[in-house]
């Protein structure tokens, strides 16, 4: 990781997130960008104008504020502050287009007793989620900020490949972390092992395991999973239509509630 964009509206779900990533990278030399995007529904008359040009100005006031408390817990962290008018969405992908941050990750807090229904449930954060493909880290606000030693990547196993191992084994490699794949068994026919093959050859010298579990609700088993193996964080890939949209249709969403709570890793399937 080189550059990372934390995503604030500079509440303390936000913050927190802010340093649980600052915490997560702290020393090896990534740049992070505190962000925040403000926007409103008509710009066209002089008193939108003049509301326009109030609300940039006390975006900035407060993101130099927010930095100075970042700052004072980690004095030596490389971060500046981006400012930006216009849809969360919008903005942040001219931001990926462009060439003046180009980040390799996107950190954003997200609220409630689940970090599943509050970002697959119609928040601005699910809209992030859809539309803007980078790698991102969704921190719940009630989790320690502390390094990931143990990460479960709930997957069907079907479509890993070295565009989604890269990200993961990335993050696994630098904290020399443990890397659990977890699959709830469904109907569907798979060969165990020569997909477990596959996978390992892209994880060199990580320390690898692979679990199947059973359970109808899958995001539980996941979650159960998770507790019981001391999991620190989860991944997922969107996008996998055999496996993260049985994990993720509405019906089954709005019963789910994942205690306790761990941060997610989300990738998305290159086009």
């Amino acid at each position: 990781m080189r550059q990372v964009i934390l995503l604030t509206d500079f509440s303390e779900t936000a913050r927190h997130a802010a340093f649980y990533a600052l915490k997560m990278f702290e020393g090896s030399g990534v740049r992070f960008y505190l962000y925040n995007a403000y926007e409103l529904e008509y710009s066209g008359s002089p008193y939108i104008m003049r509301v326009k040009e109030e609300m940039a100005e006390e975006s900035r006031k407060c993101l130099k504020s927010e930095l100075s408390i970042l700052h004072r817990e980690y004095p030596n962290s490389r971060i500046e502050i981006a400012s930006r008018f216009g849809p969360l969405v919008e903005v942040l992908l001219k931001e990926i287009s462009g060439r003046e941050i180009q980040p390799d990750l996107l950190v954003i807090g997200c609220r409630g007793e689940s970090v599943l229904e509050n970002f697959f449930l119609g928040s601005n954060a699910y809209d992030v989620i859809k539309n803007v493909k980078l790698p991102i880290l969704a921190i719940p606000q009630n989790v320690n900020v502390e390094i990931p030693k143990k990460m479960v990547f709930a997957t069907d196993l079907r479509i890993i490949n070295q565009d989604i191992a890269r990200p993961v084994f990335d993050l696994v490699s630098f904290f020399n972390s443990e890397l659990l794949f977890v699959n709830v068994v469904g109907e569907e026919y798979i060969n165990r092992l020569e997909a477990e093959e596959k996978i390992a050859s892209f994880f060199p010298g990580v320390k690898l395991s692979f679990h199947f579990v059973d359970g109808s609700d899958i995001c539980q088993s996941v979650s159960n999973f998770t507790e019981e193996e001391g999991g620190d964080m989860v991944v997922l890939v969107r996008h996998n239509y055999t496996f993260f949209e049985r994990v993720f249709n509405p019906s089954i969403t709005k019963k789910m509630v994942m205690h306790p709570q761990f941060p997610l890793f989300i990738l998305h399937i290159p086009k």
